[in-house]
């Protein structure tokens, strides 16, 4: 999938453009980190990542953000929770 590059929040620009590559990882970075009803298009959309890590842990989570990123077209291999981390492997 090819798109608009964005790094810490910024666009990236080269030469005057807009840089566009590959962002399937950055797609689940911001939908992982996004509430729930930050996405004005699609409200339903979020993996409230802050929210599973600094509370108690939601055994559905991964399961529900897999999805959320299967309907973004980003295919997960596997999403892992490690302490205070979170691993993507994606396809």
């Amino acid at each position: 999938m090819r798109g608009i590059i964005v790094e810490d929040g910024d666009l990236q620009i080269k030469g005057g453009s807009l840089v566009i590559g590959e962002v399937k990882a950055q797609v689940a970075e911001h939908l992982t980190r996004a509430f729930t009803g930050e996405y004005k298009h699609e409200p339903t959309l979020g993996g409230n990542a802050k929210n599973m890590i600094a509370g108690r842990p939601d055994s559905f989570w991964a399961g529900n953000v897999k999805n959320q990123l299967k309907y973004c077209k980003v295919e997960v291999e596997r999403i892992k929770v490690v302490d205070d981390d979170i691993e993507i492997e994606l396809k």
